[in-house]
């Protein structure tokens, strides 16, 4: 796969051009960007500890310093997930007495400090759970799903605001919660389900109150955290409880059950007000650092989420072992892909080929660049032009085909006949 960023300059020209025309519309302006990043797993600060401090330095960079992918959105989990060292919780008492982020403390908070020095900006960041504690849920345990208990509601609320306020009082601003991590999954790991209208009671009736009496009426409500499929139907639901539409932000979105681009417009379309965020995605891991499929599966995604409607999207682990782990969940090998893995033995950091696909999108924008209206030619290219702050217009464009791909790109009274090609991802600076 190449990775190109381009300056294409348009002329002045009454052109001829109708086959293979791409149109951009830089005044049609769609959604604002919000921006790009990755999970700040304990597995992915854990790794990130046993790094010498040169290999620190060169993968903080290549993540969120100016001369990398300059990320500035991320997440972190509320208690363990799946890849956590070992399965945990903030608190085990009803009364939450015992309420700490001493886990946290170890590995994730010293890994978004050094995020934090390295991007000299705001990181907006997502906190979201996995399985509230043990004995507030109906099968008493954190995996296997079950069910938050309704006497519970009002507790679990406090429980968010308790670890917002632990974060911020280590110098870390949670900018958003969301209710539950894939709130219709039952897994082997930490997971919880929610229908839609619970996850909008409990937001509005428990969570908005309880974050706006502890000082937190900045930090905005998420819903759903879960695949595409399904955006549309949660929505509606949730947003039909009385007060919802007033105390949830915002809805994040997965994509592990096919690509259901549609959803995404269709929410911007019926909830403009909203924003949508997609707040994981990851490949199963393969063993191979440079597998093209993979890499045009994250191109595919980038490009096509935002040109579909997203504000945004978080990778999964940003950083992992050449296993694709650790995670406590199971021990036999097949964990997931990520953009970077330290092999401890050989005390090397390895790139991923998804890392190019990434850095060719997400390293020209910053938060508040606009989505802009484009026509193409070929719907089965996917391409997404994106307007920044001093006008100037990026199309970025994923050529898979093994063919030269021709564009004649028409922007106002200027044109002109470019080619990409085969198997690039691409961004060309309008000029």
């Amino acid at each position: 796969m190449q990775y190109l960023k381009n300056r294409w300059e348009l002329k002045e020209s009454e052109d001829e051009y109708e086959a293979n025309v791409v149109n951009i519309y830089p005044e049609i302006e769609r959604q604002k960007i919000l921006g790009f990043g990755g999970a700040f797993t304990e597995a992915a600060a854990y790794m990130y500890s046993l790094m010498p401090a040169e290999l620190k330095e060169k993968f903080m960079e290549a993540c969120f310093g100016e001369s990398g992918n300059r990320y500035s959105l991320g997440r972190v989990h509320m208690g363990s997930c799946d890849f956590a060292l070992a399965p945990y919780s903030e608190s085990y008492r009803p009364d939450l007495s015992d309420f700490n982020i001493e886990q946290d403390k170890k590995y994730i908070i010293p890994m978004i400090r050094d995020a934090l020095k390295k991007a000299g900006r705001k990181i907006f960041l997502l906190a979201s759970p996995w399985s509230p504690p043990a004995f507030m849920k109906d099968t008493g345990e954190l995996n296997h799903a079950g069910k938050l208990k309704p006497e519970f509601y009002g507790t679990y609320a406090e429980y968010f605001a308790k670890f917002i306020l632990a974060y911020r009082a280590e110098g870390i601003e949670i900018s958003a919660v969301t209710v539950q991590n894939e709130a219709r999954a039952k897994q082997n790991w930490e997971s919880c389900r929610w229908t839609a209208t619970e996850e909008a009671v409990f937001a509005t009736n428990y969570l908005r109150p309880t974050l706006d009496k502890n000082g937190l009426q900045d930090v905005k409500i998420m819903i759903w955290d879960h695949n595409k499929e399904r955006i549309m139907n949660r929505a509606d639901e949730s947003f039909s409880v009385p007060g919802a539409r007033e105390a949830i932000w915002g809805m994040g979105y997965h994509w592990y059950s096919g690509e259901h681009f549609d959803n995404i417009a269709l929410f911007r379309e019926k909830y403009p007000e909203k924003e949508i965020i997609e707040t994981e995605f990851c490949s199963e891991s393969c063993g191979n650092f440079d597998d093209d499929k993979r890499t045009r599966y994250y191109a595919n995604e980038y490009i096509r989420s935002l040109r579909f409607g997203s504000a945004g999207l978080c990778d999964w682990n940003l950083l992992l072992n050449p296993a694709g782990g650790p995670y406590h969940w199971r021990q036999e090998p097949g964990g997931c892909s990520a953009a970077f893995y330290y092999d401890e033995e050989k005390k090397e950091l390895i790139q991923d080929g998804i890392y190019g696909a990434i850095n060719t999108v997400v390293s020209q924008l910053d938060p508040g660049d606009r989505v802009v209206a484009t026509s193409a030619a070929k719907q089965n290219v996917p391409m997404v032009a994106v307007k920044k702050a001093d006008g100037t217009v990026i199309l970025f464009v994923l050529n898979a085909s093994d063919e030269k791909l021709p564009v004649a790109l028409r922007m106002g009274k200027k044109a002109g006949l470019f080619f990409l090609p085969p198997m690039s991802v691409s961004a060309n600076t309008i000029c």
